[in-house]
């Protein structure tokens, strides 16, 4: 003879009344409602931000402290210098492609000094009356157009010679694109990096996603409207709750469990990501 006690399950003999055994009995439209979770605390994907190296060089320090893991920056502020300089590969590589530059120069030398005696001797000529101011006008001009070109390809050499004898030190500023703390730090004073080097990763700590591993057949009673309630036991009386933020595809195929996101708003910044709370899943 089977009786129900509360939540509990009772088995028993109907012919001599001997106790078979007990089981607790759980509500499947409980089930439906809220269950309890382990979650942890981590990052959103909009709230991260990874800085890298926009040239090679050398990293210096913006500040006089170098920033390092957990501290917090605002938008806009430098974060780092690069400073760049010429090794020997580029001076090789510069040296070679030298003629690139030199061979337009002469060519355009050559055009200016032309268009130069050409507009002198027309001017002499004018004086004798054998040619006129018109054609005078337009040698000038040439003359104009010809000491423009020579004057931008002689600067384009003079910026190659000036690599080349590594007279100029090029220096860009790195700037915060976020306002947040520093999660990430890459680099130590003075290093030597590669363009696209992951110097930095920044956070936004205001908002953070909390991530509960849900089966996949608990899951299914949870989808739509969800949200959470989280508590830590190193914040004790306090409860954080958010909503359903992203539901990865991937289910894991050994367990069946699925990590679910939540996006929690964090005010004080009291939660820092690793953090491992008891969280309760609540569907309307």
């Amino acid at each position: 003879m089977a009786r129900i006690l509360s939540n509990r399950l009772q088995l028993t003999c109907s012919l001599c009344g001997l106790f078979l055994f007990s089981a607790f009995v759980f509500s499947t439209r409980a089930l439906a409602q809220t269950s309890q979770v382990f979650a942890r605390v981590v990052p959103l994907a909009d709230s991260v931000s990874e800085i890298y190296a926009p040239a090679t060089g050398r990293i210096i320090p913006a500040t006089p402290q170098l920033l390092t893991v957990g501290d917090k920056i605002k938008k806009g502020d430098p974060i780092a210098i690069i400073e760049h300089r010429y090794n020997l590969h580029d001076w090789v590589h510069l040296t070679t492609v030298r003629w690139d530059f030199l061979s337009p120069v002469q060519d355009a030398r050559y055009a200016l000094t032309k268009a130069r005696v050409d507009r002198e001797k027309a001017e002499r000529l004018l004086s004798l009356g054998s040619v006129s101011g018109q054609e005078v006008q337009a040698l000038r001009a040439a003359e104009q157009v010809a000491q423009a070109t020579y004057d931008k390809r002689k600067g384009l050499l003079d910026q190659q010679d000036t690599q080349i004898q590594q007279a100029s030190l090029v220096r860009r500023g790195i700037f915060s694109p976020m306002t947040g703390d520093v999660s990430f730090v890459n680099f130590t004073q003075g290093q030597m990096v590669n363009e696209g080097f992951l110097l930095y990763r920044l956070t936004m700590l205001d908002q953070v996603g909390i991530a509960a591993r849900i089966p996949e057949s608990d899951r299914r009673a949870f989808e739509g409207n969800l949200s959470i309630r989280v508590r830590f036991d190193n914040l004790p009386g306090k409860t954080f709750a958010g909503k359903l933020e992203a539901v990865p595809p991937i289910v894991d195929p050994l367990t069946q469990v699925r990590e679910v996101i939540f996006r929690v708003d964090n005010p004080g910044e009291l939660l820092r990501f690793g953090m491992i709370g008891e969280a309760e899943l609540v569907s309307p």
